[in-house]
């Protein structure tokens, strides 16, 4: 395994030309678990898997073992990035089906990582999309993680915690289909979903007619893509929030995609409290740069 240089240690870095997904490791966000799931993402997106640690020094916690008379205490290191690399390309290899993607799995060591340098990684290593995980969706709101998203020059996929996924056989772009980002949908493309176009007006702009809304989809949109699995769900009205929880189960969306930054969606979004919290919070998110957006 040959190593890369330029400041990425202790990995083995073989970068093709198909495009890769970024995992940023922290073990507070169950390392093994999101690492798991973006395996998922990357065999269905047909990509590969490219782990970076977002930590400086490798963590311990302390194990107790009963012995005859007294008690023992064991250092255990949470896996380093290398590891679990190689605990996960021994999963993919022995338990993936045979029939599906098998994503090349590399890593990058990078001791001096911040939100200021996400974007040069993205760039030099044809990343198209970071993984990473969050405690709860409605901590973006206030967490240090959305200053990267804010800075990322692609689309970041959250995951919260107790989510998991087989499939992502269901994703909900919403959005003011007046302002439908043509390029969100070829990316959604990848994974050969259905995507349910969820319209929602932007602020101050009234509700959309159904009809209309169909006619904007199908001509503006959908003739555009020649893709069969593209849908349509219109929230109006008064109860926006209990609709799109409606959608959000009787649709079996697996995950929500939003334009960062765009006509305030994201932040609306994100407005409920936890006392407040709706099935769609609990679902990962895949948030898409308005601006600035690098496509390996």
């Amino acid at each position: 395994m040959d190593k890369q240089s330029g400041g990425l240690a202790g990995c083995t870095i073989s970068i093709l030309s198909m495009k890769n997904i970024l995992v940023l490791i922290n073990p507070s966000a169950g390392a093994e678990r999101i690492a798991r799931l973006a395996l998922k993402v990357a065999q269905q997106s047909g990509s590969n898997l490219l782990l970076c640690n977002t930590f400086e020094l490798p963590m311990a916690k302390t194990l107790v073992f009963a012995g005859n008379d007294d008690t023992q205490w064991q250092q255990e290191p949470v896996l380093s990035v290398e590891a679990l690399t190689d605990k996960l390309s021994y999963e993919r290899q022995y338990r993936s089906n045979r029939a599906e993607h098998m994503p090349q799995i590399n890593c990058l060591t990078k001791t001096d990582f911040n939100d200021d340098k996400v974007k040069k990684v993205v760039v030099d290593n044809q990343v198209t999309m970071i993984v990473t995980g969050i405690r709860d969706l409605l901590d973006l709101k206030t967490s240090d993680l959305m200053q990267m998203v804010n800075k990322a020059n692609c689309p970041v996929f959250v995951i919260p915690d107790n989510t998991s996924f087989s499939s992502l056989d269901s994703s909900a772009y919403l959005t003011d289909l007046r302002y439908c980002d043509i390029e969100v949908i070829k990316f959604l493309k990848a994974f050969n979903s259905k995507i349910f176009v969820t319209h929602v007006s932007a602020s101050g702009i009234p509700d959309m007619e159904d009809g209309y809304a169909q006619s904007l989809l199908s001509d503006a949109v959908a003739a555009r893509l020649g893709y069969n699995k593209l849908f349509l769900r219109n929230v109006k009205g008064n109860n926006r929030k209990k609709d799109l929880e409606t959608i959000t189960k009787t649709a079996s969306i697996k995950f929500f995609t939003i334009v960062n930054q765009k006509h305030n969606v994201l932040e609306r979004f994100l407005s409920d409290t936890t006392e407040t919290k709706r099935a769609y919070h609990h679902l990962p998110l895949l948030i898409v740069p308005y601006l600035n957006w690098h496509q390996a």
